[in-house]
């Protein structure tokens, strides 16, 4: 008789959920966010955060949703380290742009402006 192989839950391979966590926090320090903040903006909690940063965590389904959502990541990327025939995403440095822009001073959003007109110089 043949194991039913269908019915096995894939688990990640060894490894995997190191590599997740290590571009999850790439993705929180290039925010500029510790993992209290970065949670609170996904909507979860840091220790959740920790945990899947330290690989001890695969994140769910509504977490990745936000995540990209929030910060623009491309979940292929994050999962996979890949991003295979997926077309460039640009929202998460208009957002940072954005956010900067109203922070800075005159002199800052002058800065902001610059590299606005760099990005859309370069179609991007």
């Amino acid at each position: 008789m043949k194991p039913e192989i269908d019915n096995v839950p894939a688990r990640p391979a060894a490894g995997a959920k190191e590599a997740i966590g290590e571009r999850l926090k790439a993705i929180r320090l290039t925010s500029g966010l510790n993992q209290r903040d970065f949670a609170a903006r996904l909507g979860t909690s840091g220790a959740y955060i920790s945990c899947v940063e330290l690989g001890n965590s695969m994140p769910g389904g509504r977490f990745l949703r936000t995540l990209h959502r929030e910060f623009d990541v491309n979940i292929n990327w994050l999962l996979s380290g890949r991003e295979e025939e997926l077309p460039p995403r640009h929202g998460f440095h208009v957002k940072a742009l954005i956010r900067d822009y109203v922070r800075a001073t005159e002199r800052g959003k002058s800065l902001v402006m610059m590299v606005a007109s760099f990005l859309v110089a370069r179609g991007g």
